[in-house]
């Protein structure tokens, strides 16, 4: 119980704490709100005159939001950052204002349904990477969505956008590790003591942990290409299953309390709801379903309240206890849901829909644990033996998996370098290439050779030419991009997988490192100085399909030929 306080304590703190604030960069937002969807972009340029808040609600499918927005350059360069939010809007388009007809302006789109490697940002969070001069620009938003929605769009500076991205992504991770925490938790719980409200909260805990997953759009990158709307109807369907999993935990709930039978007909009639649902999403009707199961969300919560209130006996936890805890999240969800109709109460309430995520998220898993403390109170000699066990078990599987780890990682490892072995390198390798391959990617691949090595050790011995091998291979790896893949392939040779790089740009970096080895003075311990240098040979996948062996000796071919024309240089495979 003291873990978990501190838990909700953390998230409190997470929460609650306010972010420097950015400079949002739009100096004017104004709105035009098209209710047949059916206007063009020359239709709305110019006419888009009525004010609107940086946040507003969108809520009708059918109707489409049009933007105009005025932006200020930044402090430094010209790229700015259209922020949007939230992450699960079906369909924003940008277009930028220029001179002439508006139909020929330059267009971009973005949203869940398109495929999350073709938005503008490699982000969960939505938005458009935009080119602002120095007199500043204008931009026009097409938002059309079918879920209801709190949207908001800023323009910011690249820095205060990935800023923006990190404390988001932050928070999402620790979210759904105290969602995942409890989970596992309702499910031990229930096979220990089989208790029927435990597993109904345990469905509960899993399909809203997987629905905060989704809706944060975490679930995106996942998203096969060819279906980018998956993630949009999966969103839908946990949506309306959010609604139905608290009924059937809070039936349970409620049911030792002796409630009046015709509220107990209420929740059979409440549950009914789902399946007609999802009937109707089946069907096409997702926007009505989607409406429709926002309203009985409301519904719901006041249901659950006036239960509360009407419950006849005492149990483990206290009546009062109970009605607190509903009316607090009634109370935290109708501040939300009143906020976006006044400018002020959204002032005063700052809640947003990932705020409130969090907080009924929260808040039903802390209810839920103190009726779990209160149960496993009673039986706390029974527990504890189990408890001992569990954590003996626990230490001996972290213990074998520590154990399996290390042996893994000698077996993949250079014992001299740290870097990748042969096999380990291979393996990876041909992994990128069937990647590169698959998805028509550029793939460049080269082969390292210290020059006049055997000369190094020779002449100083083999402990220095040890150390010689690990600082090049340093001073490569410190050259080299993180999502690069660096290995020794045995002796003095190296090779490395220019990742998503075109021949020019592995060219580059190729002749970066043969100019960072050859102006590197290697100095190993206790000896004297030393200079060396590499000799490089290069290939290219070129829209080949290829293997990967084959790229392998045409690097190596050209690596030796690099060699043979006087060392310190890279050349290019002649078939490339």
């Amino acid at each position: 119980m003291k873990l978990l306080s501190g838990i909700l304590v953390l998230f409190a703190g997470l929460l609650l704490a306010q972010p420097a604030a950015a400079r949002d960069l739009i100096d004017s937002r104004t709105m035009l709100d098209d209710a047949t969807g059916t206007l063009t972009i020359a239709d709305v340029a110019g006419h888009i005159v009525t004010p609107v808040n940086p946040s507003f609600d969108v809520a009708n499918s059918k109707t489409v939001h049009w933007l105009c927005l005025h932006v200020q350059p930044p402090a430094q360069g010209s790229k700015v950052v259209l922020y949007l939010f939230p992450s699960f809007l079906n369909d924003v388009r940008l277009y930028v204002a220029g001179p002439g007809n508006p139909l020929t302006w330059k267009t971009r789109a973005t949203g869940n349904h398109y495929p999350y490697g073709d938005r503008d940002r490699a982000s969960t969070n939505l938005g458009f990477v935009v080119d602002v001069g120095a007199s500043g620009a204008t931009f026009y938003l097409r938002v059309n969505t079918r879920s209801p929605a709190q949207f908001s769009v800023q323009a910011l500076e690249p820095a205060e956008a990935a800023s923006n991205d990190y404390r988001h992504d932050l928070i999402v991770v620790f979210f759904l590790t105290a969602m995942l925490c409890l989970l596992l938790w309702a499910i031990l719980s229930y096979l220990l003591d089989r208790q029927p409200v435990v597993g109904l909260f345990a469905i509960h805990q899993a399909v809203y942990t997987f629905f905060g997953f989704v809706v944060t759009g975490y679930l995106a990158p996942w998203v096969p290409e060819r279906f980018p709307q998956l993630a949009d109807t999966v969103d839908i369907v946990l949506y309306c299953a959010v609604n139905f999993t608290p009924v059937l935990f809070c039936r349970a709930l409620f049911k030792p309390y002796d409630p009046p039978p015709r509220l107990m007909r209420g929740f059979n009639l409440l549950l009914w709801t789902f399946p007609v649902l999802l009937a109707a999403i089946a069907l096409g009707f997702d926007s009505a379903a989607v409406n429709i199961n926002s309203s009985l969300i409301k519904l719901t919560w006041f249901f659950f309240v006036v239960v509360a209130f009407s419950l006849r006996k005492e149990s483990t936890p206290s009546r009062r206890l109970l009605q607190i805890f509903f009316v607090s999240i009634l109370m935290t969800n109708v501040a939300f849901w009143i906020s976006g109709l006044n400018t002020r109460i959204a002032a005063l309430t700052d809640l947003t829909a990932f705020r409130v995520l969090i907080i009924n998220g929260l808040v039903i898993g802390g209810m839920f644990a103190m009726i779990l403390h209160t149960r496993a109170r009673q039986a706390r000699r029974e527990a504890q033996q189990a408890a001992i066990d569990l954590i003996l078990v626990q230490k001996k599987f972290e213990l074998e998996k520590e154990l399996k780890r290390q042996a893994q990682v000698q077996a993949q490892t250079d014992y001299l370098t740290g870097l990748s072995n042969r096999r380990r390198f291979v393996e990876l390798a041909e992994r990128e290439l069937a990647r590169s391959i698959r998805f028509q990617r550029p793939f460049a691949l080269l082969m390292i050779d210290i020059d006049h090595f055997k000369a190094v050790n020779d002449t100083w011995g083999h402990s220095v030419g040890d150390a010689v091998l690990q600082q090049v291979a340093q001073l490569i790896r410190d050259t080299l991009r993180e999502e690069d893949i660096f290995g020794r392939t045995g002796g003095e040779e190296f090779a490395a997988v220019i990742v998503e790089t075109d021949g020019a740009g592995a060219m580059d970096v190729a002749e970066r490192l043969c100019a960072t080895v050859a102006d590197a003075t290697i100095v190993p311990q206790g000896g004297e100085r030393i200079q060396v240098s590499i000799s490089i040979g290069l290939s290219r996948l070129n829209g080949r399909n290829i293997a990967f062996d084959s790229l392998l000796n045409e690097a190596d071919s050209a690596m030796y030929d690099a060699k043979e024309s006087g060392r310190n240089r890279v050349l290019l495979c002649e078939q490339n």
